[in-house]
């Protein structure tokens, strides 16, 4: 019997990223074959490590392998606190392809052009440069300039890309990391990130209706997404969500 074939959209989520690595492991564990992937910000770094033919296992080593120091490096130009310069160079060391045609399956990015205002959805040039394009959180970090063109996160404008997936064959599973649960933020930075959760949220409900199966992945909700320390238990999530709602889901897949 052939294996399920289907195409993968990934929502951002900072460090919850970890629990599409989660849902993945129990996709493989199914024998289920992605054939395209695509996505936004954390979600589009799961997305090229997929598509360059790596395993969740390794995806996993790689992610908890990081460091805040090497995401939060101090920008002393103008255009956000903060660089993502370090993060960059770790992943093109993991991730030695310099364009997207050289990856396994085809792989899109969302990002932001910050000019426009728009999404674009790209599987072109080099694909490292896009997803750190697709994962600047501004005002945090500094936006990324591609060429002529200057990019912000992706999540801005659709955190979860289903749409460039509509070209293929196979049916699509859509996962997001952002439910918005828990207290009222009673500081600057955690008022910051509920503001750009409940952003990134509201631009995904389109996207959640083109996607034939959508997960959410709820255990996350009141996780930190720069908080390193929540990785495994993000991962457990995704796999416990994938593997309780996996019967559910391979109705619409």
């Amino acid at each position: 019997m052939n294996p399920l074939e289907i195409s993968l959209s990934l929502s951002g989520g900072g460090i919850r990223a970890a629990a599409h690595i989660g849902a993945i492991k129990f996709l493989e564990e199914q024998n289920i074959k992605i054939t395209a992937v695509s996505g936004s910000s954390a979600g589009a770094i799961v997305g090229l490590c997929l598509a360059n033919g790596l395993k969740s296992d390794e995806m996993l080593r790689f992610l908890k392998d990081l460091e805040a120091k090497e995401l939060f490096v101090l920008n002393y130009k103008k255009g956000g606190f903060f660089s993502m310069r370090k993060l960059e160079v770790k992943l093109k060391e993991f991730i030695k392809v310099r364009d997207f045609s050289e990856l396994k399956i085809p792989f899109w990015v969302c990002v932001t052009n910050i000019n426009s205002g728009e999404h674009e959805y790209i599987n072109h040039g080099n694909p490292v440069d896009y997803v750190i394009a697709s994962s600047t959180i501004t005002p945090l970090f500094e936006a990324k300039k591609i060429g002529d063109e200057c990019y912000i996160d992706g999540g801005f404008s659709d955190n979860l890309p289903v749409r460039p997936l509509k070209h293929y064959p196979q049916k699509i599973l859509a996962i997001n990391i952002n439910p918005i649960v828990g207290s009222t933020p009673d500081t600057f930075k955690s008022l910051l990130i509920r503001s750009i959760l409940i952003v990134i949220r509201s631009n995904s409900i389109p996207s959640k209706r083109l996607a034939d199966a959508y997960l959410e992945i709820e255990g996350v909700a009141k996780m930190n997404i720069f908080n390193f320390k929540e990785i495994d238990n993000a991962y457990q999530s995704g796999y416990e969500e994938m593997k309780s709602k996996w019967s559910e889901l391979k109705k619409n897949l």
